[in-house]
């Protein structure tokens, strides 16, 4: 394999050469597998870390990269990638330092995650006289603690959210009481304060002193209190509005809280400092206040810089999230906006093209406030600028100060072209970011403001993670078999996928959930954003991942995927979209478990007369196998209906009106839930029975096209009338067109049976979903109300069932009786509980997911006695004594209520 800049031609390119370089890696994840396959292209050497719970805490959880190094010399064991608190954190800075200077690593790359954007590790790197591939450590305290980075973009112009970022000055003001008091802790531990400086940033200055000397000053309560009456204040002058508490450090959604009133503010303070590991007496505790600006888009702008210059590389959508987590991220670019705004326009759709016009400016104008921002700071290597986007207004919310896991979307967009300044015939271009952050660290002095140039009009992201069909985490399960990626696919799984050599087999790997959720990222690119998407979708289609326990969010991201084609390619869902949108998807889900396709066929085949039904009997499987399918998942359901809504089918009343022939719509069917002819077992294509039936009909519509002139998949309805109630069709006599109408007949028996799936849809609300010319999603009311959202998204999780005097765990992960360490439990043996009331906390990949009560009673016995106790879904926790009897469905009253329901559903076909 040719390494890069080492076999270049060109003294310029070449002048740009790696292999001096030997670079630790000390992240973990997709991140890691590709530095190390971009450090091998450019012939840099590399070592990583390796943590006791991504090898011997564990089975099968070893690092899977593992299996591409075999020099035990390039891989350090450490406890862990990072410390629980400050202490541990210096402790773990410093056995990096060690293990470069005795291996010789002449950089250090950190990926994201962790430590990644931790100033002071930085700094320690820096002072060692070891090269850091990221930011220096000045752009990550002026521009990644957020606190910062927002006084700073008042000063430039830069747009930001109303909020105060100072609460730990304040709490320390109302604590010590004025001026009089800051000056007095000045004097009593020797601090160096500029006596110039107002209260605040006088206060703010008294801190960075305490933290840099050892001392505390302020409290976790402190801030609950002064953060209480500060939220109760911006409450009383913005009444009903939210407000959100997040900390200056950290990303990935975590470290953050709403609340809608002040007595919710001393948890969610507890919360965002816990999930920041900044609870020691020592750690910076300040956390921003900010006004939740409702219905906004998360968009972000990928930077790169040298320290002289920086260049924005467009954007990304990353509005689908939950939990702050996103899960698709798609590009937009300022030449994706130009051609769909030219293909609206042609397509008479002005009011949209006016709309993407907006778009395409509030894209520049992030670019440009983005490069102003980086300029400032003197950005070094790759950050993104992020910002929240309401209707025409955006506002930077933080820099990331390090590569985001999103990164590929922009790759797929743009390359960058390096040009010799003396001679511009000369070039190379790089398609990496991470080959870039390294340039910029071992070349910065001399590498030229690039050029970007555009790859594709599209790049699109999805994060496989071990989630439920409700996207709660899912920790536990083992991946035995995943299939290879397919053609246009990049997926990077962490090198899950690696194969033994030996013998080509998959290498099973435990999802433990030691770190986060993620299993992979999957990314592809096309030519425009809908054409991006149906790649995206058939990808999925085409993946198989299984294994034991294992649940992933595959389906939900097929589904949504598909969701999006049938609504628009450029549609806008904002950030809080995803729980109405599962709210719909439950409350499908909830209607689907009251179907049987089995009965619904036996009972459609009881109403017919002996020969019809025979006919009927012969497509038996033909039509329930990939109806069954169908069935087995709601987002995968919810996916089809809108696939198919007014492109096969619309509803004329309570009628489904066939807009495309059913038999090309059964075919569609096959492929949609892959079930199509292929070399597979029998379980997993269609039977060759049934393919022959299928490619029969489709021939037979295909013949009759060549009588009726008309496509053999569209108007349908004009086609079913002109036969069964017409006398004949131009040159047909009369014998064939009777057999054409008797085979017509033959082939659309049983088809019925599809429009099930539609008539859910339309019971449940999809047929309301729609999309203003703004290209927001408008949606009935009842799937934004919080209790509705509950009920419904329970569906696509139900507890695990239990007998009546059981409370049993709602998900694996590790389990917790109480809120903090020194916390008394929330329930013991003889505690009575309300329904609603916290019973217990369950860590799921580092969230932490308070359990509420389902119902009230009393507990007479603690099953799980001790903390940090792993247990399983179903493993019971309480035993208890209802207030109320429950009572739990026998399988007899659950068979007869669903064939009670079915049957109302073929009364309406």
């Amino acid at each position: 394999m040719q390494k890069r800049y080492i076999s270049e031609t060109s003294s310029f390119a070449k002048s740009f050469r790696c292999d001096h370089l030997n670079i630790l890696i000390v992240c973990r994840g997709p991140i890691r597998m590709e530095a190390m396959e971009v450090f091998e292209s450019l012939g840099a050497g590399y070592g990583i870390l390796l943590s006791e719970k991504d090898s011997v805490t564990y089975p099968h959880t070893l690092a899977p990269e593992l299996r591409l190094l075999t020099d035990p010399n390039r891989v350090h064991r450490i406890p862990d990638y990072t410390g629980a608190n400050r202490e541990e954190r210096q402790e773990r800075i410093g056995d990096i330092i060690d293990i470069c200077n005795t291996y010789n690593y002449s950089h250090i790359f950190a990926g994201y995650g962790f430590m990644a954007e931790d100033a002071d590790f930085v700094e320690a790197i820096e002072n060692a006289g070891i090269g850091f591939i990221g930011p220096r450590s000045n752009v990550h305290r002026f521009a990644g603690a957020k606190d910062q980075a927002k006084k700073l973009s008042r000063k430039i112009g830069v747009t930001v959210t109303p909020g105060l970022d100072n609460i730990t000055s304040v709490a320390l003001i109302e604590k010590v009481g004025g001026r009089s008091g800051l000056e007095k802790l000045t004097k009593e531990h020797g601090f160096t304060v500029d006596s110039s400086l107002d209260d605040e940033d006088y206060a703010e200055t008294i801190l960075y002193e305490s933290y840099k000397k050892g001392v505390s000053l302020i409290s976790v309560e402190d801030l609950q209190n002064a953060a209480k009456k500060e939220v109760a204040s911006i409450l009383k002058e913005n009444p009903g509005k939210r407000i959100r508490l997040k900390y200056i450090g950290g990303g990935g959604g975590k470290g953050q809280r709403i609340v809608t009133g002040p007595d919710q503010v001393p948890d969610a303070v507890m919360e965002v400092l816990s999930e920041s590991k900044a609870l020691g007496p020592l750690d910076n505790k300040n956390f921003l206040i900010e006004m939740n600006i409702e219905s906004t888009r998360h968009n972000e702008i990928q930077l790169i810089g040298n320290g002289s210059w920086a260049i924005a590389l467009g954007g990304r959508d990353c509005s689908l999230q939950m939990h702050e987590q996103k899960l698709v991220e798609i590009s937009i670019t300022d030449e994706l906006f130009a051609e769909e705004i030219d293909k609206a326009k042609k397509e008479g759709s002005e009011k949209i093209a006016a709309r993407l016009e907006k778009d395409r400016t509030t894209l520049k104008e992030m670019e440009d406030q983005a490069e102003r921002f980086a300029e400032a700071v003197g950005l070094n290597s790759a950050s993104t600028f992020e910002c929240i986007v309401s209707d025409e207004s955006h506002y930077f919310m933080e820099m990331n100060t390090r590569i985001q896991v999103e990164h590929r979307v922009t790759e797929m967009a743009y390359s960058l072209r390096f040009r010799n300044p003396e001679n511009k015939d000369e070039s190379f271009d790089v398609e990496s970011l991470v080959e870039c952050m390294v340039l910029c660290s071992a070349h910065a002095d001399k590498l030229p403001r690039p050029e970007r140039v555009l790859r594709h009009s599209a790049g699109g992201e999805i994060r496989l993670n071990a989630m439920n069909d409700a996207l709660a985490p899912h920790a536990g399960s083992l991946i035995e078999s995943w299939t290879p990626p397919v053609e246009h696919e990049i997926r990077d799984d962490q090198g899950i996928g690696i194969r033994n050599p030996d013998t080509n087999s998959f290498i099973h790997y435990h999802l433990a959930g030691a770190y986060d959720s993620n299993i992979a990222l999957i990314v592809t690119y096309a030519d425009s954003r809908k054409a991006m998407l149906a790649r995206l979708a058939d990808i999925l289609r085409q993946m198989e991942i299984r294994g034991n326990e294992l649940s992933t969010n595959k389906e939900f991201h097929y589904g949504i995927l598909n969701f999006l084609l049938g609504m628009h390619p450029m549609l806008k869902p904002d950030t809080r979209f995803t729980v109405p949108y599962l709210s719909l998807v439950g409350t499908l889900a909830g209607e689907m478990e009251g179907v049987d396709i089995d009965y619904a066929f036996k009972k459609l085949s009881g109403s017919l007369e002996a020969e019809e039904a025979q006919v009927l009997s012969e497509k038996h499987t033909l039509i329930v196998r990939p109806l069954k399918m169908l069935f087995d998942n709601p987002h995968v359901m919810n996916g089809w209906i809108f696939r198919n809504r007014d492109v096969t089918f619309r509803f004329e009343g309570d009628k489904i009106a066939w807009l495309q022939n059913p038999v090309f719509v059964l075919k569609d069917l096959y492929d949609y839930v892959r079930l199509e002819g292929r070399e597979a077992p029998p379980s997993q294509k269609i039977w060759d029975h049934d393919e022959t039936l299928l490619d029969t009909a489709v021939q037979f519509y295909e013949d009759l096209a060549r009588y009726t002139g008309k496509d053999a998949r569209s108007n349908f309805a004009e086609l079913d009338q002109l036969i069964r109630n017409g006398s004949g069709l131009p040159d047909m006599d009369k014998d064939l067109f009777e057999r054409c109408k008797a085979a017509h007949i033959a082939w659309q028996a049983g088809l019925a049976l599809l429009g099930i799936p539609f008539s859910l849809g339309k019971k449940v609300g999809c047929l309301d979903f729609h999309h203003d010319d703004d290209l927001k999603v408008i949606f009935p009311d009842k799937f934004n109300d919080p209790d509705y959202q509950k009920t419904s998204i329970r569906n696509l999780a139900p507890p695990p069932v239990a007998s009546a005097d059981l409370i049993v765990a709602a998900s694996g992960g590790m389990f917790y009786s109480r809120e903090t360490p020194t916390s008394d439990p929330y329930v013991g043996p003889g505690d009575h509980f309300d329904a609603g009331q916290p019973l217990y906390i369950i860590e799921v990949m580092k969230m932490f997911n308070k359990v509420m009560a389902e119902f009230s009673g009393t507990i007479t016995e603690c099953l799980v006695p001790d903390d940090g106790v792993v247990v399983k879904k179903g493993q019971p926790i309480f035993r208890v004594k209802p207030d109320e009897e429950r009572k739990i469905e026998t399988p007899e009253e659950a068979e007869k209520r669903r064939k009670e329901y079915t049957d109302s559903l073929l009364a309406e076909l």
